[in-house]
């Protein structure tokens, strides 16, 4: 591997690992929801969108009343797009993350309490997984799991039942073999605040 390789793998490892720092560093879900939303490649494309039509509109502006006017008119059809395809898929997120999180909340005490008895006396490892999980992780996780920590496997899935070991619907948290447990990322708050603080863990970026 050259050079140029090794220093681009060891950017994206770096990128990697302060994501999943960021994942730590919040309180609640919803502030580190928020964040992932407001750095979404998606939204940063959409932002780089609407500059380069007020560039646009400037240097139309400047050009002759006429561009002035087409350049209004598209971006008139430019908010009416947009305000469509936010009131169209908008409440279709919202709707389905209050759906998510409501679940999660009544689940996650029953979850926390079987969570609590299962880590009692034991180290805690806590892993985060890339999306799709990769067949190193897997083997990671499992061979911390078989040393006799507890290993905790964050997914990067929002509802996918794809795991390490098993495949199945999940809302907070599944076992996956002896002292291995794939956890979704925003029971892992409510892990972390009622179950974690009171055991040694260690975090794996």
């Amino acid at each position: 591997m050259s050079d140029a390789d090794l220093s681009q793998a060891e950017q994206a490892a770096k990128s990697k690992a302060e994501k999943h720092r960021r994942l730590t560093s919040h309180r609640f879900f919803l502030s580190y929801a928020w964040e992932v939303l407001s750095h979404a490649p998606v939204v940063s494309a959409w932002r780089s969108f609407l500059t380069y039509l007020r560039r646009f509109r400037t240097v139309a502006f400047v050009l002759r009343a006429l561009t002035v006017l087409f350049a209004v008119l598209e971006t008139g059809a430019l908010v009416v797009l947009s305000t469509a395809i936010f009131l169209v898929l908008l409440p279709f997120a919202v709707a389905l993350m209050l759906g998510i999180l409501l679940t999660a909340l009544l689940e996650s005490r029953r979850s926390n309490r079987m969570m609590a008895h299962a880590l009692e006396g034991k180290t805690v490892l806590v892993l985060f997984a890339s999306s799709p999980i990769s067949p190193y992780q897997r083997g990671n996780a499992q061979e911390l799991a078989e040393r006799g920590y507890a290993v905790i496997v964050i997914s990067p899935f929002l509802i996918s039942p794809r795991g390490i070991r098993e495949s199945g619907f999940y809302c907070t948290v599944r076992t996956e073999a002896k002292n291995l447990y794939l956890v979704r990322r925003y029971y892992f708050f409510s892990l972390r605040k009622r179950v974690l603080r009171h055991v040694r863990t260690g975090y794996v970026y």
